[in-house]
């Protein structure tokens, strides 16, 4: 409780005005209460006209989700000023409500008042939540008509609200016309391209900041691992080392997501090791994405060490180890697993489902994989999603069930992707089936018709089954189309560097040292192969052979 009246300077009493908001042992309830008592005993000593307490109290009132009070606490004020409106305009933006907020700003330009920065760039933030371009465009007018002169923080809100509607270009003009960029406003325009696939743009913005936090680094790597660019997203995180940034938990949980990306065991090991010595997962957050990184990178083992030593197991580490165990085909830990999270009283959620449908199709239990599905709804809770039936397509199309999971494509309450009816076609071709393979592959061409990957599919099921009259006319198609195959990759991780080729590719700067090596290793099995087979080689062969 707060004694009154007492006596408060402005800001002894604004201080204790915000620190309602800010004290974690006030409920909201009890903060409502101790801001009312705060109210009475303004209005009783007369400074309700004072703006800098009466906007204290409007923003309290807000912050606690009572924003009717503030609007009440708004209109007791005598011919409240910019900053009580601009107040009531940053409390409607904090509870979502970008209308309101923007009439009142409108309303205060009428009134005559000049918005100062802080008010311009809540207005812009009101114009962003309610997604209106034409409004941001309006008040960018309003500010060069009126002659106002734009700071960063009011620049760095416009390039905001021109990028949620894809405004790159603009963007890219209001952050170069701007005299002085405050490190905001470089990670800001880095971000905006980045989302919106100005990769390139966004890595030559990032080499001319003249300094960089931690943000910066954050917004690349992430912007990199989000468009496959796993390796240099750990090229980025190495250059940080070196930078002497410290990373905090967003960086580790988007170099994890890298590695697990690309399979770079040794650095994901040195990330956790990392991990154990900075006590950056001391709360046990990002086990769930060590746990992720080694089921990919291929070690279930250590993975199921991580979750078996976790003081705390949350859904996502619940989750990570299931769709890891399944992914390794070990259906039955997997299931096991699930079992106990029920257990232990944690309701799984869509992904969760996913690893355990998962786990049916790859351990081929049909029957237990069609009680999780149509149970979804009734036990969990859960609304069948596309990759709930996408699971259910490859657990059928793995037994050779090929019509019940067609049947089951026709009977989807959404629109099948071209992974649904990739793996519809991959099973085709397992079990050799034309006539439904057909039927995939056709769909797959509707949807794109320029991937070579389903008349690729569809003429190997025309070989297994010798029809090559139909082979041969699918290869000639595609050839009068040009269509390629997209070439393979394989990656390998030395000494923590993943090194990445493609068949037929001379690109790498080792190449020359990596045919020789190769060539010798041929020339070893070679030399292998004929002493197995008991051929008896002179001096002169051998030597032949090994050069």
């Amino acid at each position: 409780m707060i004694d009154a009246p007492l006596r408060h300077t402005t800001r002894s009493l604004v201080r204790l005005i915000k620190s309602i908001s800010s004290d974690t042992t006030f409920a909201a309830p009890s903060a409502l209460r101790a801001a009312q008592q705060l109210h009475s005993h303004v209005r009783k000593v007369g400074l309700l006209s004072n703006e800098f307490i009466s906007s204290a109290l409007i923003s309290v009132c807000s912050a606690i989700g009572f924003v009717e009070i503030a609007r009440q606490l708004f209109d007791e004020i005598p011919d409240a000023g910019l900053v009580a409106r601009t107040a009531m305009v940053r409390a409607y933006v904090t509870v979502d409500q970008p209308a309101e907020a923007l009439q009142l700003f409108r309303a205060t330009v009428l009134s005559g008042l000049s918005p100062d920065p802080i008010a311009l760039a809540t207005a812009i933030s009101a114009c962003c939540q309610l997604g209106s371009l034409s409004m941001v465009k309006m008040i960018h007018g309003y500010i060069i008509g009126s002659g106002i002169v734009i700071d960063p923080f009011v620049s760095t809100q416009l390039i905001k609200a021109y990028g949620n509607h894809r405004e790159l270009d603009i963007c890219r003009y209001l952050f170069d016309e701007m005299p002085v960029k405050t490190l905001v406003t470089w990670n800001t325009i880095i971000h905006q391209c980045l989302k919106h696939g100005a990769n390139e743009m966004a890595r030559g913005i990032f080499a001319k900041m003249p300094e960089r936090d931690v943000v910066s680094w954050n917004t690349l790597m992430s912007g990199c691992s989000q468009v496959g660019r796993c390796r240099e997203a750990l090229a980025l995180f190495h250059e940080m080392e070196f930078s002497r940034e410290k990373p905090n938990k967003l960086t580790l949980y988007i170099v994890l997501s890298a590695c697990a990306c690309i399979g770079a065991l040794d650095t994901g090991m040195w990330l956790h090791a990392y991990l154990g010595r900075s006590g950056l997962n001391s709360d046990g957050s990002l086990d769930h994405c060590l746990i992720d990184m080694y089921a990919k990178c291929g070690s279930i083992e250590k993975a199921l060490q991580v979750f078996e030593g976790a003081r705390v197991r949350s859904l996502y580490s619940w989750t990570s180890i299931i769709c890891g165990l399944a992914m390794h085909g070990q259906a039955d830990h997997a299931l096991h697993l699930f079992f106990r999270m029920l257990e232990v009283g944690i309701q799984p959620d869509d992904v969760t489902l996913v690893g355990v449908l998962s786990a049916c199709a790859h351990g081929g239990l049909v029957d237990q994989g069609y009680r999780f599905f149509s149970s979804m709804e009734e036990m969990y809770d859960l609304k069948p999603k596309i990759e709930h039936y996408g699971c259910m397509i490859d657990l059928l199309g793995r037994v050779g069930r090929l019509k019940e999971a067609y049947n089951m494509i026709l009977r989807m309450p959404m629109r099948p992707n071209a992974v649904l009816w990739g793996t519809m076609l991959s099973a085709c071709k397992v079990h050799k089936n034309v006539e439904l393979g057909e039927v995939a592959a056709m769909k797959l061409i509707e949807l794109d018709p320029c991937d070579p990957w389903p008349r690729l599919m569809l003429s190997r099921i025309y070989a297994e089954v010798s029809d090559w009259g139909s082979f041969m006319k699918l290869r000639k198609e595609m050839n009068a189309v040009g269509l390629r195959k997209t070439p393979g990759c394989s990656s390998i991780e030395v000494n923590g560097e993943v090194h990445e080729f493609l068949a037929g590719d001379s690109l790498h700067s080792q190449i020359e040292e990596i045919i020789v090596l190769l060539e010798n290793i041929e020339a070893q099995m070679q030399v292998v192969f004929i002493a197995k087979s008991n051929v008896k080689l002179n001096m002169k062969t051998f030597l032949c052979i090994l050069h």
